[in-house]
């Protein structure tokens, strides 16, 4: 009696360790499995980056060739050389085993970038620009001038000169992905910033910045935060005669360079057209001049609030037939000049560019505000101060101020 439950014991262990080793055996293959898609991968992955390695050395070893069919043409003089492959491949050889010619060519490659402190790529930029004038009368600034006035008697009626401080240099660099949107970033200076007053100082123009901008891209949305041309109006004249403010500056038109924080959004509509939608805060500017060192609030400023723009646009550019692209702004501030005193700046713009082939196109915008000279508005002119002499008279909005331009 004793023996059975014994027998019955053994048979239910046995069938224990035989479903246990069936289990282990299926985990084992599965693992197996596992690692043998690992090394197939791996193995894709190396004939790839052997094959991107035997284009490269193919390339080197073309522009070896290349270098030496230049720089090694037969005189007439000399015996005729033997064409082909035959004679080019001892040279190539010879080059791949010559470590001083590698070195050589490696540093000549080095030479002919900009490199940056990482990895990621740097760009740089420029225009070196030289301008001769000749001026009748007197003006405010000779080299760029932007108001003329009466001639007197005694003061010279005129004036002759050239300058280099419009030369622009511009810096560009691409960083990596963040929260899975391309970053770039760019700086662009030229010598506007005045003149110092030393010996020879009219030709030793000081570096302005003029440009600054972190960009995040992504695939429909893009947030650019530094400081530009007022997003809301994007257009200018241009001209090799004025870079150091745009053409037309002084006749109101919304230029200044501005700190601002912008986020833009595009919607395809069909194929070659887009909405744009564009919001963002800009730094309430006004005309005030600041002190030789330091920074004082201006009029904007010290109402401790930012501006507000926007901008909706349709844009046809990238279109087959009709390419155009059109948009509606707005731009919203307000100033405060005294205690009690506070003034509403504000615009409506709009502008348009028409693509005329590929050399050709018409562009121009327009726009009606008022205290808007922090920006280039009202030939600089925000308010109109009374004459009064009471501490607490109001000041005034320059009359509502109307620019087109193409």
């Amino acid at each position: 009696m004793f023996l059975r439950p014994l027998f019955v014991a053994v048979c239910l262990a046995s069938t224990i360790l035989v479903a246990q080793d069936t289990t282990a055996t299926a985990e084992e293959l599965a693992r197996l499995h596992r690692e043998l898609q690992e090394t197939r991968s791996g193995l894709a992955a190396s004939r790839l980056e052997i094959q991107e390695l035997r284009q490269s050395l193919q390339a080197l070893r073309d522009q070896v060739q290349g270098n030496q069919a230049a720089g090694n043409k037969p005189s007439a003089s000399t015996e005729p050389a033997i064409t082909g492959s035959a004679a080019l491949e001892p040279s190539t050889a010879s080059a791949d085993q010559d470590v001083g010619f590698l070195a050589a060519k490696i540093k000549e490659l080095h030479q002919d970038k900009v490199e940056s402190t990482s990895k990621y790529p740097v760009k740089l930029s420029g225009l070196v620009l030289f301008n001769a004038y000749r001026n009748s009368g007197s003006l405010d600034i000779q080299d760029l001038p932007n108001l003329a006035f009466p001639s007197f008697p005694g003061f010279p009626d005129g004036s002759v000169g050239a300058t280099l401080r419009q030369t622009v240099l511009g810096v560009e660099a691409t960083g990596p992905k963040l929260f899975g949107a391309h970053t770039s970033a760019n700086v662009e200076v030229d010598f506007g910033g005045g003149s110092p007053t030393t010996a020879y100082g009219v030709t030793a123009g000081l570096v302005r910045l003029r440009t600054a901008q972190v960009g995040l891209d992504w695939q429909k949305t893009s947030l650019h935060i530094g400081q530009d041309t007022p997003f809301f109006s994007p257009l200018s004249p241009t001209s090799y005669a004025t870079l150091l403010e745009p053409a037309m500056s002084w006749s109101g038109n919304l230029w200044v360079w501005t700190p601002q924080i912008e986020v833009e959004r595009r919607l395809t509509l069909n194929s070659g057209s887009s909405l744009v939608l564009q919001g963002g805060l800009l730094d309430p500017l006004t005309e005030q001049t600041p002190p030789f060192q330091g920074v004082n609030p201006t009029a904007g400023e010290a109402t401790r609030v930012p501006a507000l723009a926007g901008r909706i646009a349709i844009d046809r550019s990238a279109a087959a037939h009709y390419p155009f692209s059109i948009g509606f702004a707005g731009y919203r501030a307000r100033q405060r000049y005294q205690t009690f005193n506070q003034i509403d700046s504000w615009t409506f713009n709009s502008d348009l560019k028409i693509p005329l082939g590929q050399h050709l196109e018409i562009s121009g915008e327009w726009y009606d505000g008022q205290a808007v000279g922090g920006l280039g508005g009202g030939i600089w002119s925000s308010v109109i101060f009374p004459e009064s002499s009471e501490p607490h008279a109001d000041v005034h909005p320059c009359a509502p101020a109307e620019d087109g331009h193409s």
